[in-house]
């Protein structure tokens, strides 16, 4: 493939079109709705394609907005990097969960699992890797719980070999993995 086509290519995967993004959402959407996350609560959030935006993506005022082109696809796209839409929407729909089941979030146990208050508006901790499962994981609370939750859905509940031996990630395993077991069975606290 001669190298114009291939840049082409590399381009248009950093570029979101809606229904690249109707089919990622259906695929994260039923992701959520196999493991017990998935309520009528949820049908309010819009997701909605937006034109452009210099920082990122963003959960707000109860609506998912996904830009065609973000500064954070230009910042992958120049050091070669893809982040994937489905993960991105497994990140964003976990800031609309705990919108949408705040008696989970407001609780001690979040606290302990995820080192602050979920509104706490910054780091509690440096970036560890034996704690976070990303570094983006140690920005704050709520983006720690978005990231955990993000890997449980894109490992189906199963939590990677890789992160077993972590303590502190395991516990925050065992919080999402607890509520989606409560919220499954119709009930929106510990």
């Amino acid at each position: 493939m001669p190298l114009r086509h291939r840049s082409r290519r590399i381009i248009s995967r950093h570029i979101v079109t809606l229904p690249r993004l109707n089919q990622a959402n259906w695929q994260v959407t039923s992701e959520m709705s196999r493991l017990g996350f998935w309520t009528a609560d949820l049908d309010e959030v819009g997701v909605h394609l937006v034109p452009a935006s210099l920082t990122c993506y963003g959960w707000h005022d109860g609506n998912i907005s996904i830009p065609c082109v973000s500064g954070a696809q230009l910042y992958d796209l120049w050091h070669g990097y893809h982040t994937r839409l489905t993960d991105v929407l497994r990140h964003e729909w976990a800031h609309a969960v705990a919108h949408t089941f705040p008696d989970f979030i407001g609780t001690d146990r979040f606290v302990r699992c995820f080192g602050g208050d979920h509104e706490y508006p910054g780091p509690v901790a440096c970036y560890d890797p034996g704690h976070h499962v990303t570094a983006y994981a140690a920005a704050m609370p709520c983006e720690d719980f978005a990231e955990v939750f993000h890997h449980y859905l894109r490992h189906k509940a199963r939590l990677p070999v890789r992160l077993a031996a972590k303590k502190p990630i395991v516990k925050k395993w065992s919080f999402i993995d607890r509520m989606a077991q409560r919220i499954a069975a119709g009930k929106f606290r510990f």
